[in-house]
């Protein structure tokens, strides 16, 4: 063999036209297809002995094999020349070959090794190997010279040993056996792969695994490419892919499902050598009997859900609902549900269920930047997302809580951020036993689950506040009403947009502006139709102060006049309050200081609040207060003893205030230290009223005068108000 490198010029150019002449003479033979010359082979190998004979290329093509080989292997000339080495060559994948190259380029020696031919009918020839690295007609090939191995005589590679055990392996199992190479071609098939992909052994070997005469397709019926594909995915991530359905398209158009795990194949120095491929069909699979039990525990499960999402009154209700039907269907070992609170940064747990509620006692959980912050169920809290951790034990963020984990065997979580119109409503958290629980059609159950959860939640509190609102709203009428009829109060109600749209008023009010609106009535009208009444010229600028938030819109006395000249003193407020509906309105509130009085004489007053009405010294005592609701069969004693214990005054005027003899902060105190000592028989009688305008009589110790309240009341869901007017 010429070495180049060392040749002159005159002696390259002599080289060159010596290749070119025996280039001529060797395309005027028919021999090797006039293009190789065996003898000429044979020779480039010193002391080479063997009667089979391959030329190939530096990435393992094959140029030339002789007939001795053919004959032995039973492929034909054609058919082997459009072959790469490793189709018929396991043991010599792609990058074992390079690596063989590599060594043959740096070695003057031929490198010899044993190994295994695959032979067109499957079967299995063990071979030993002279490979020499040759310049043969200018260009350089791996001249590889083979003789047949007596497997009686166990002259065996340990690699041979191994691949025939796989082999009994491969033959005796029921699952289609595809051994692939790094490229994805496959090396090795078994006959149930066959019988499964339609086609015989010498058509699967050597061919890739993503061929399209497997007609293999995903579940939209888009071809199974390399992303897709369980094989080329579990080669290129180097992780195992478990129970994957696919779909095989038969020549009539119709599918046939397939389930398929894959997993990558290393050798002894650990480095990927390929991947291994079970095929079975989906219909005959444990596994599809497996996912029929699964399909129908999920699905009663979310009829359970939907369920509680009709029937649970309370929010408590429904996660405790919710909660018990995830344990019941899904083989969940704990699921409960937490929620954060303003006052720290901790996950704090409302309900659970399942066999390891212990669990949550003994683990501290937040979501601030600590270690006990950072693990999936903080880190779900702070980014909004759903976290799944297959494996606790492999997740180093979980570390502070694994022990506790393990000894009540929770192997896997998942954990859910729930939200409701953006707002944070908690997260429900699930644990099961197993690794890798939390996958496919269960996984995706369960999201729909925790949004239609987080939905219900938010539903319930915006009904809860709604009912409180309303409640807020009663009251306010109702006291609104009983100084209406005590008092000439002027109210009105506007929507709090500009331009501030009446929603309703009443006498009082109508017999302040002009007409026509005194007669017809102002509701639907806008603040800036009536502006010009006969007093308060500029309350369109009060009201747009009112509802861009000012805390105090109004005035305690403040001298008005009119069309006649004729000064009046009025005290108003205009606040924000509760409409009926539950959406925000503007109380417009006003009371005539001097009406049937000379403001002279010192008769004057306030309104302090949009319902508390009337401080003026001739108006009568006002008190309203919150009491427990009580049962119709309460005795006396019982009612007094929860009122004084529950009870509270929520707003009295001055009138009230110097009635009873209260003074100094009376807002939250309790009955007794309102109303002093020996009024018990009075407040009693009190509470035995049915709140609707009973008139009770009692006789003030202080004064030893006689006076008489009207008691009304406003019922809500756990307590009630007690209004008091007395005189």
């Amino acid at each position: 063999m010429s070495n180049v490198t060392s040749m002159t010029k005159a002696e390259l150019i002599e080289e060159v036209n010596r290749l070119r002449l025996q280039y001529e003479e060797c395309a005027e033979t028919s021999e090797a297809n006039g293009k190789f010359d065996e003898d000429a082979l044979f020779a480039l190998v010193e002391d080479a002995e063997g009667d089979e004979l391959f030329l190939v290329t530096e990435t393992g093509r094959f140029v030339f094999v002789n007939d001795t080989a053919l004959q032995r292997l039973g492929y034909e000339e054609q058919e082997i020349l459009g072959m790469s080495l490793p189709r018929i060559d396991p043991n010599n994948t792609r990058a074992a070959w390079l690596g063989r190259v590599s060594r043959l380029k740096q070695s003057e020696e031929p490198d010899i090794f044993e190994t295994e031919h695959i032979a067109r009918d499957g079967s299995v020839k063990a071979k030993e190997i002279s490979a020499s690295y040759v310049t043969y007609k200018s260009r350089t090939y791996v001249l590889c010279v083979g003789k047949g191995i007596d497997r009686m005589e166990g002259k065996r590679s340990p690699a041979s040993t191994v691949r025939t055990r796989e082999q009994v392996l491969m033959q005796s199992t029921s699952d289609g056996v595809l051994v692939v190479d790094t490229r994805g071609t496959i090396i090795e098939s078994n006959a149930v792969a066959e019988r499964l992909l339609g086609v015989s052994k010498s058509e699967i070997n050597g061919r890739s695994c993503i061929d399209s005469r497997w007609r293999l397709v995903d579940s939209d019926g888009s071809p199974l490419g390399i992303s897709s594909h369980p094989m080329m995915i579990a080669l290129v991530e180097e992780q195992p892919v478990s129970n994957r359905r696919i779909h095989m398209l038969a020549l009539d158009g119709s599918r046939r499902m397939m389930m398929i795990n894959a997993a990558p194949i290393y050798d002894d120095a650990g480095s990927l050598t390929g991947a291994i491929g079970c095929l079975r069909p989906y219909d005959d699979s444990t596994e599809r009997k497996e996912q029929v039990r699964r399909d129908t525990s999920l699905n009663a499960m979310y009829r359970d859900v939907v369920q509680a999402m009709i029937t649970a009154g309370s929010e408590d209700d429904l996660e405790r609902n919710v909660c018990e039907a995830l344990v019941r269907h899904g083989d969940y070992h704990l699921v409960w549900r937490g929620i954060t609170k303003a006052s720290d940064e901790r996950i704090h747990p409302t309900v659970s269920a399942g066999a390891a509620t212990d669990y949550l006692m003994k683990i501290k959980i937040r979501y601030d930047e600590s270690e006990y912050g950072n693990g999936p169920i903080g880190r779900a809290m702070k980014t909004r997302q759903p976290v799944i951790v297959p494996d606790l034990s492999a997740d180093s963020t979980y570390e502070p809580w694994l022990r506790q984990a393990e000894r009540m065997g929770l192997h896997s979580l998942v954990a859910f951020p729930l939200e409701f119109l953006g707002a944070n409503v908690g997260i429900l958290v699930c644990y099961a036993q197993d690794k890798n629980h939390f996958v496919g059609s269960e996984l995706e159950r369960l999201k729909e689950i925790a949004t239609l959860f987080s939905y219900g939640i938010g539903m319930r509190r915006r009904a809860e506040a709604d009912r409180i609102v309303r409640g807020e709203y009663a009251t306010q009428k109702m006291l609104l009403d009983i100084y209406n009829s005590t008092l000439p109060v002027a109210v009105a109600r506007f929507d709090i947009r500009e331009p501030f749209r009446c929603e309703s008023a009443n006498a009082h009010f109508l017999a302040l502006v002009d007409e026509p609106y005194r007669s017809t009535g102002i509701e639907g009208c806008f603040i800036t139709d009536i502006m010009y009444a006969v007093y308060h010229r500029d309350i369109y600028q009060r009201m747009a102060e009112a509802a861009s938030g000012v805390e105090t819109v109004g005035c305690e006395d403040e001298v008005f006049t009119d069309w006649q000249g004729q000064e009046m003193h009025w005290s108003w407020r205009i606040v924000p309050v509760a409409g009926e509906s539950g959406n925000e309105q503007l109380l417009y509130v006003a009371y005539r200081l001097d009406a049937g009085a000379s403001v002279a004489e010192g008769q004057t007053g306030e309104i302090t609040s949009a319902v508390s009405l009337g401080d003026a010294p001739d108006t009568p005592a006002v008190i309203r207060m919150s009491a427990p609701r009580f049962g119709a069969r309460a005795k006396a004693e019982t009612r007094l003893a929860r009122f004084m214990e529950e009870g509270q005054v929520l707003e009295s005027n001055r009138a009230a205030c110097a009635l009873f003899g209260a003074s100094g902060e009376t807002v939250g105190v309790s009955p007794s230290d309102f109303f002093g000592d020996g009024m018990a028989e009075f407040l009693s009688d009190v509470l035995m009223t049915k709140g609707v305008g009973e008139t009770v009589f009692t006789t003030l110790p202080a004064q030893n005068a006689k006076i008489s309240c009207q008691v009304f009341s406003v019922q809500e869901d756990e307590s009630q108000q007690l209004l008091l007017i007395c005189g």
